[in-house]
């Protein structure tokens, strides 16, 4: 039987940055094995105010004193970049993709609360376009949890193929036709998003991957321009939800289906439903989708 590593403490938040690097230059076996469960924990931190002050102006939210329902996931990302770039993962972590985003907020945080995040990830799927895994986050206060996520990641293997711009990923089950009915009495709201969109988030988050930087970067990963972070494009959403993202507790879900090209013309559109669940997207001028979720009351 085999023994998982030991849980990986560490003593500060680490540079995404740097992962990032770490990330570019590694090696993995030539055949990709089997997840092992790998934990990361971060004990005891206080978020950055000035990258709360960035994060809240390049998505839009107002400074209440309280943490946006979607920015521990930006807490997280480093840790999990550590997990990913530990020697006993066996892929690489450039050209992985995010697919779907699960968050489960139990309270609102203070943008002054000391923190704890715990981070593993173990385990994978077969699916049509290759693997997938779970990325798994708690964030504790005083000892309880607070807000958790759960961020599914996409590794094509060779012969999976590449996923149409219209298909959708794993689990997502609701037809095209059943969905547009669904948002058939919203209005859009059409938004403009800026060409240093990427840049601009990447300064709030740290996360500075090529593919969202400039075209000239992103086009040797295969992008005509560069492409929005997907939790930019999510953090957008939630802080156009307004009041409805105030809420103590709250469920946020987000399917990511196709890349935002920069600068985009995009439409934003609601549906509330009668249990309080407000369903949202951003679909592209020609009608494709690029984010589609929920925000449901939590208990």
């Amino acid at each position: 039987m085999s023994v998982s590593p030991p849980v990986l403490e560490l003593a500060a938040p680490p540079s995404l940055a740097v992962e990032l690097l770490r990330a570019a230059v590694a090696r993995r076996p030539a055949r990709p094995g089997e997840v092992p469960r790998l934990e990361v924990r971060l004990r005891h931190f206080t978020p950055d105010p000035r990258q709360l002050v960035l994060y809240r102006e390049v998505c839009g939210f107002p400074a209440d004193g309280h943490l946006p329902l979607p920015f521990p996931q930006v807490l997280a990302a480093p840790l999990h970049l550590v997990l990913l770039n530990r020697p006993e993962f066996p892929y690489r972590l450039l050209g992985m993709i995010h697919v779907r985003n699960h968050i489960r907020q139990y309270r609102r945080l203070a943008e002054g609360a000391s923190l704890s995040v715990l981070a593993w990830v173990e385990g994978q799927r077969e699916v049509r376009q290759g693997r997938e895994l779970d990325l798994h986050t708690q964030v504790e206060e005083g000892g309880a949890v607070v807000w958790s996520a759960v961020t599914t990641m996409l590794r094509r293997l060779p012969g999976t193929g590449e996923r149409s711009r219209e298909e959708r990923p794993a689990g997502s089950t609701a037809p095209a036709s059943e969905e547009d009915a669904l948002f058939a009495n919203s209005r859009p709201a059409p938004w403009t998003v800026p060409e240093d969109t990427g840049r601009r988030y990447a300064r709030a988050s740290g996360d500075y991957n090529p593919i969202h930087l400039y075209a000239l970067t992103a086009r040797p990963f295969g992008f005509p321009r560069a492409i929005a972070h997907g939790m930019w494009t999510v953090g957008r959403c939630v802080a156009e939800l307004g009041e409805a993202a105030e809420a103590p507790a709250l469920i946020l879900t987000s399917n990511f289906r196709r890349p935002l090209l920069l600068p985009s013309r995009v439409v934003f559109q609601t549906a509330a439903q009668r249990d309080g669940t407000v369903a949202y997207r951003v679909k592209s001028e020609d009608g494709q989708p690029h984010v589609v979720g929920q925000l449901t009351p939590g208990t």
